[in-house]
């Protein structure tokens, strides 16, 4: 048998290997995703979704087996577990129906995520997009291209997104695996899904910004293991692209540089062409992205409202929604008067109230390393308020290991990737407040830098370890996986696919004839894997999206922050379909309540007749169909 697979992997190209492995991981993703097993997928994925005691280190141990496996099956068996591991995440996320502030019931997009959505949607009928997606357009982009490729469902939208974020993890994982063995690789890969599971399935940028995230970091690290500068200048870029997919920590950036600098200084004291060049690629990146910005809305500003966060600073560290409690006025200015303003109030702040900022700074940094979910490790957590005590306690030791490592030896360049890359994200705290969103939400871009140094930390422990079982492999299927390819890939579809998209997008002709005397007209379309479906309790079936019960969904919207949408989510009714919608005559947004019964086929333009709803409160709109009418596409 051996003798067999070895002869199969001497005649067969790792790189044609290495496809192989990706479309048999992708079948058992895709299988995983789509089995409705109640007895074992269900548990296991709601499990891995939301638990963390057990499940984890669980899970940990059946991907740790993998990646100890060797040779060409260890590969298969490694991207196949790591796979299966995020494909079980967002699985988890469907059979639960898991409700939380950016979405309802595992599917329906609520606050920024519904932002991004619909200004998805606009996209694809040749539309501008808002004011708050042209901040960050690129997410939208690449999402409005993954609708277009799945005829507009948004379940396999995120589903492509998690997929992207899998892999990536994958690659990062098996570059560390290929230098400091499979122990720091696994432990990086499971930090990178406790992190991602919060975001998957839901339409926040944050659901790429991870992936791009985690392609610089693999680039970074297959530049120092193989010496190429380009390959590290690479890197950088993917990671400042990520800061423009997701806007983050960017004192890494300087971090990055000064590091690279140092690195590839050769026979002088520093590389100043390193420093240059890559100052030059991160410039163009941000380039790039505001001429993006122009495209898909004239009127957009990049990073606008970093101004708000700056203002919540230099008041001696306020949420970002303070500037517009302090000053009202601000409400009554143009758009583009609102953002010079805000900067202009904060700076008249610190001239003249010096001490708040340092009060603000302070205030962060102490929540950054606080016991509440605002804190750097929050994601390695679940329910049980000890359990996460010792996780974060743990991470805070792993971390002192890694610095001791460093110091240890300062030259070594993996270690001090780690620790100036760790730096720069605490430089980044008083302008990334952790406090304006859980669970270090908004450094998604620079999350696998979060892994990096307790990860080192963890290899000074195993290597303490008087065995051999710990020591790296030599192993052929480590030496080189397609990380700079597959980056340029992402860039050349994140920059065209928009400009194609919207060029190329027309809206429909609007219905004909109008809605019954009294009811109002909501145009849109219906797509499958974009709705959910409220049954009444007598109804035997697994709740699984996109069908649920109704005693479900009412427990499940009690997770909302919201209790105004939390009242007008009691008064829906079972029997009925929620969907987030696109009013394409009135270019108007609403969560659109259709009779279950009345549903047209999958891909059909759709006029509903009934009436809108602005419950007090909520800055949610409701349209509740009485009637729906196809109308046909002209």
């Amino acid at each position: 048998m051996n003798s067999i697979i070895s002869t199969i992997e001497k005649r067969i190209h790792p790189l044609a290997w290495q496809v192989f492995c990706l479309l048999i991981s992708l079948s058992i993703y895709i299988l995983v995703l789509n089995n409705r097993s109640p007895n074992l997928l269900r548990p296991v994925s709601m499990a891995l979704r939301l638990g963390f005691g057990v499940a984890i280190p669980a899970a940990t141990l059946v991907v740790y087996g993998a990646f100890r496996a060797k040779g060409r099956v260890g590969e298969l068996l490694a991207l196949t577990a790591t796979m299966s591991l995020f494909a079980l995440g967002l699985a988890g996320l469907w059979a639960s129906g898991d409700t939380k502030s950016v979405v309802l019931n595992g599917m329906i997009p609520l606050t920024d995520a519904a932002g991004y959505y619909a200004d998805a949607t606009r996209l694809q009928y040749g539309m501008d997009v808002s004011n708050f997606t042209a901040m960050r357009p690129l997410f939208a982009g690449l999402l409005a291209f993954f609708l277009r490729l799945s005829e507009r469902s948004l379940m396999t939208a995120v589903a492509i997104f998690a997929a992207l974020a899998g892999y990536a993890c994958y690659i990062a994982s098996r570059e560390i695996q290929r230098t400091h063995g499979a122990e720091f690789a696994v432990f990086f890969l499971m930090l990178m899904f406790l992190y991602y599971r919060h975001h998957s399935g839901t339409t926040m940028s944050e659901s790429l910004g991870v992936s791009v995230g985690l392609f610089g970091a693999a680039l970074l690290w297959r530049g120092i293991s193989a010496r190429k500068e380009r390959l590290a200048l690479f890197g950088i870029t993917m990671i400042a692209l990520a800061l423009n997919v997701r806007p983050g920590a960017m004192f890494v950036l300087p971090a990055l540089l000064l590091w690279g600098g140092w690195l590839f200084r050769g026979r002088k004291k520093y590389s100043f062409k390193f420093l240059g060049l890559g100052a030059a690629f991160i410039l163009l990146v941000f380039y790039a992205n505001n001429r993006m910005i122009a495209f898909v809305n004239p009127g957009g500003v990049a990073f606008e409202n970093f101004a708000w966060a700056f203002y919540g600073l230099a008041s001696g560290g306020n949420p970002w929604t303070y500037v517009f409690k302090a000053h009202p006025e601000l409400g009554l200015m143009k758009d583009t008067e609102v953002t010079p303003a805000i900067y202009k109030l904060a700076f008249e702040l610190i001239l003249t109230q010096p001490e708040l900022i340092l009060k603000g700074a302070l205030y962060y940094w102490r929540m950054f390393f606080s016991n509440t979910w605002y804190n750097a490790y929050a994601f390695v957590a679940g329910d049980n308020y000890r359990v996460n005590e010792w996780a974060r306690w743990g991470m805070y030791l792993l971390n002192g290991l890694g610095i001791y490592k460093w110091l240890k030896d300062r030259s070594n360049p993996y270690a001090s990737l780690a620790m100036l890359a760790a730096l720069g994200v605490l430089a980044s705290v008083p302008f990334v407040p952790p406090t304006d969103a859980y669970r270090v939400r908004l450094y998604a871009a620079t999350i696998p830098f979060f892994a990096l140094l307790p990860g080192m930390g963890l290899s000074l422990l195993v290597g303490l370890i008087p065995t051999r079982i710990f020591k790296p492999q030599s192993d052929p299927a480590l030496v080189e996986y397609p990380s700079a390819s597959i980056s340029i890939a992402l860039i050349a579809v994140l920059i065209a696919a928009p400009i194609l998209i919207k060029t190329n997008g027309r809206l429909p002709s609007p219905p004909e004839a109008d809605c019954p005397s009294g009811l109002d007209s909501f145009f849109t379309r219906f797509d499958s894997g974009t709705a959910i479906n409220l049954h009444r309790e007598n109804e035997f079936f697994t709740d699984w999206m996109p069908d649920f019960h109704i005693s479900l969904f009412r427990r499940n919207i009690h997770s909302l922050p919201d209790s105004y949408l939390i009242s007008a989510m009691s008064s829906v009714n079972p029997e009925n379909t929620l969907l987030y919608a696109l009013d394409l005559e009135n270019n108007r947004e609403a969560i659109a309540v259709l009779p279950t019964d009345q549903l047209p086929e999958p891909g059909s333009l759709i006029q509903l007749c009934g009436y809108w709803d602005e419950p007090p409160g909520t800055p949610y709109i409701f349209f509740h169909a009485d009637e729906v009418i196809e109308v046909a596409a002209k």
